[in-house]
């Protein structure tokens, strides 16, 4: 996957606040690109930390 798509998909993925996304965001955390390595880690945090009642798509 390019470097900048995999990067938004990180970014996406961490916007759903769904700790379902969590196992797809996870090998991303090792990949050679330093930017998607960090928006993984991002992204997973953002996971983590989020409230349940404060998203807004459940499915």
């Amino acid at each position: 996957m390019e470097p900048e798509l995999l990067r938004h998909a990180i970014w996406i993925l961490g916007a759903t606040h769904d700790p379902k996304a969590l196992p797809a965001i996870e090998p991303s955390s090792t990949t050679p690109d330093q930017v998607a390595r960090e928006k993984a880690r991002l992204a997973a945090a953002e996971i983590t930390a989020s409230n349940p009642e404060d998203t807004i798509h459940k499915s």
